[in-house]
Formats: C-alpha cells, structure tokens, sequence
C-alpha cells in the first residue's frame, strides 16, 4: 500500500512539473508591438531619394520578418510604410534600425528580352544615385529611430 502511495504521488508530481514547465514556456514568447502608421520623406544631399526601399526593422528579440515594415519611395522620395501581406499602413512602434536600397525595378523590366539592357538603362535614369552602401544593411546602417504615433519620418542623409 506504500509502495502504491509513493508511485501515485510521484505521478502526481510529475505532472504538475510538466505542467508547469509547459505554462511558463508558453507564456515567454514575445508579443507584438502596437503597430501604428508610418509615412514620411527620404532625401540625400538635400534632393530626393526617387524608388528606393526603405524598411523599419524592429529591434525587439523574437519578432520575425512579417513585423518588418517596408516601402518604396515615389520621385519625390516620399513612402509609407506596409507589413508584410497588410493592405493597411503600419510598422512595429518600437526601437528600429532602418536599411535602405534600391527598389523594385518596373514590370516592363522584369522577364523582358533584353532585361538586364533595360534594368541597367532604369538604374541609370534614378536621380541622386549611388545610395550609400552604408544604409544597405542593418549590420552597418547608422539608422535608427524609436517608432511613436505622430512622428514625422522625414530622413536627410548625406554621403
């Protein structure tokens, strides 16, 4: 009857070990910032930055690229940020580094019959170039910013 009484208990206790180690680990996974809107201006030298990608990269350990906010300037170097597979505006309100390369190149471009006589011919037809490889990634990029609601975005660079 001890002997019974011991291998129940023991039961018991491992359970509850199990348990609780499976309520502590669930409850350690990051969560989310707020994600708020995200718009504003890329210059360099004092001019446009024209169909450049600029992401927001949030600096909170766990999160992963799906909380990445991105977005492609216009000629005038103005953007507004997107989460990946978001229709709305939006970025992690959080401390961000921020990397910035060159944007997508234009449909007509891509697959056409002399692609890479055309992606060069593009490239070369973007104002204020080259982008410093400084920005390119977020290893050597000295950009960063704590994202907050009602922040004005506007960026001048310089070379």
């Amino acid at each position: 009857m001890l002997r019974l009484i011991k291998i129940t208990s023991f039961r018991y206790v491992l359970m509850f070990a199990i348990s609780l180690a499976a309520l502590i680990s669930s409850g350690c996974s990051p969560t989310a910032p707020e994600i708020i809107p995200v718009s504003g201006n890329l210059m360099l030298d004092g001019k446009p930055l024209p169909n450049v990608e600029v992401k927001f990269i949030p600096m909170v350990d766990g999160l992963d690229g799906n909380m990445i906010g991105s977005g492609v300037t216009d000629k005038d170097g103005n953007f507004t940020l997107t989460l990946p597979g978001k229709t709305e505006s939006g970025c992690c309100a959080c401390d961000c580094k921020i990397t910035i390369n060159e944007g997508p190149m234009p449909d007509g471009i891509r697959g056409g019959e002399n692609e890479q006589m055309a992606a060069t011919k593009f490239l070369k037809s973007l104002k204020n170039r080259p982008i410093p490889t400084r920005f390119n990634r977020i290893a050597d990029t000295p950009l960063s910013v704590t994202v907050s609601k009602d922040q004005d975005f506007n960026m001048k660079l310089s070379r």
